[in-house]
């Protein structure tokens, strides 16, 4: 990113600071409220900041490979980069700022990957309104559909949240992620802010899914769910 990203505007004004993390190097970013409902541990810092990159194109629809697995450790690093940069420059400006990484840092034995189960980033792009929890329990983006990776900043900077924050699914009766999961562990609900991910997904069966990949391509990865998503697709 260069030394030309490692700053932020002079001042903390929404707008112009979502706009400097999309020039370097996010594709979506909003702020939400997320006050209502946080653990009490992290209630201190009740807006959050949150980002996704954008996955490249797939090359084939029918890689037996999971071609997700190849890049979605690059652009993890490009977020905890991007995360790098935003939580400094709020913490000089004196205010609290905690980074959750993205997903892939959930094996990190660090304190932080210690509150995955307290705040998902799922928490925080709905009430950015920036997408909607799909049948597959992945975020999907009006934009980018289910094809992106996301990371969260914690704080209790005097940001502007975004008006609107979503509350209920647009998946509406479209069932391919249901059918093409390999693991037939999409129950085809639709979700609600008040329901529970748990009850979209038949875990064990992902999880075992997840585990079959690991010893045939040496990661728990999958991706079927994204690549037959329509949403965000032109």
């Amino acid at each position: 990113m260069g030394s030309k990203a490692a700053f932020l505007p002079s001042s903390l004004e929404s707008g112009a600071l979502k706009k400097r993390i999309i020039e370097i190097g996010a594709n979506e970013v909003g702020i939400g409220d997320v006050s209502v409902g946080i653990a009490p541990e992290l209630s201190h810092m009740p807006l959050a900041i949150a980002l996704a990159v954008q996955h490249p194109p797939l090359q084939t629809q029918n890689s037996p490979a999971y071609p997700y697995i190849h890049f979605s450790l690059a652009i993890d690093r490009r977020l905890l980069e991007i995360q790098r940069i935003v939580t400094s420059g709020i913490r000089r400006k004196g205010w609290r700022a905690l980074p959750i990484p993205p997903d892939s840092c959930r094996h990190d034995s660090s304190f932080i990957s210690r509150i995955f189960k307290l705040f998902p980033h799922k928490t925080a792009a709905t009430c950015a309104g920036l997408g909607w929890v799909g049948k597959s329990g992945l975020l999907i983006s009006s934009r980018f559909g289910p094809r992106l990776s996301w990371a969260t900043i914690l704080t209790n900077a005097p940001l502007e949240v975004d008006a609107t924050s979503i509350k209920r699914s647009f998946c509406g009766q479209c069932s391919r992620c249901v059918e093409a999961c390999p693991a037939n562990a999409i129950k085809n609900k639709n979700w609600k802010y008040t329901t529970s991910y748990r009850t979209m997904i038949n875990v064990n069966r992902c999880a075992a899914e997840l585990q079959k990949n690991k010893e045939r391509y040496g990661q728990y990865a999958c991706g079927i769910c994204m690549m037959v998503c329509l949403q965000g697709l032109k």
